[in-house]
């Protein structure tokens, strides 16, 4: 997956997912941006009136050392973290946005 930062700078990541379906997809990236070490995650989907609930949680190793090549000379650890938050909250919004989408579309091709 390509991804491009709203600052500009493109990465290309990879990721395997496997789906327990109706109740959760786990993850992990097996090529990662420069910020992380390790990252691996998971969405919980919970059945609601009228749709689906989806939580989502992440674990990051972060790279220290790559921290001001990255955010700059005066970036901290704290930094990195919330900027990676930030990252990860955006593109999982984004990719379940088009799940769901998608879902929508090919519910409306069965009716």
């Amino acid at each position: 997956m390509d991804t491009v930062t709203p600052d500009g700078a493109a990465h290309t990541t990879a990721s395997v997912r496997v789906c327990f379906p109706g109740t959760r997809i786990v993850h992990k990236q097996t090529r990662l941006p420069a910020l992380m070490a390790a990252h691996t995650g998971e969405w919980r989907l919970t059945a609601v009136r009228g749709g689906v609930a989806v939580a989502s949680a992440h674990t990051v190793v972060l790279r220290e050392e790559a921290v001001p090549d990255v955010l700059g000379a005066g970036a901290t650890v704290a930094d990195a973290r919330a900027y990676v938050r930030e990252a990860l909250s955006a593109n999982s919004r984004i990719t379940l946005e088009r799940a769901k989408a998608f879902a929508e579309a090919a519910a409306g091709t069965l009716r």
